[in-house]
């Protein structure tokens, strides 16, 4: 019974600090960018993730070039990934 205690209060503190931040998007490159013209511009990621806030996507654009390339998106992935 403790640990199912321990699991539940885990669990709330992990959904409490999610809704404090940002949701981390996970979706494969190609199901972003929709246009299939090899990047992520914010109107792609707006489509696929219309809670998405301009700092998810700005996370994502490390070279803060305005789009979010192949390597940007799996860098972005994996620093995130739970």
């Amino acid at each position: 019974m403790t640990s199912r205690f321990a699991f539940i209060s885990a669990l709330a503190l992990l959904l409490m600090a999610g809704c404090a931040s940002d949701p981390v998007h996970y979706a494969a490159f190609d199901e972003v960018d929709t246009d299939t013209s090899g990047i992520v511009e914010w109107y792609e990621f707006k489509k696929v993730y219309p809670e998405a806030s301009p700092k998810s996507f700005m996370e994502a654009d490390q070279d803060k070039d305005g789009d979010i390339s192949p390597k940007e998106w799996e860098t972005y992935i994996e620093r995130y990934a739970p």
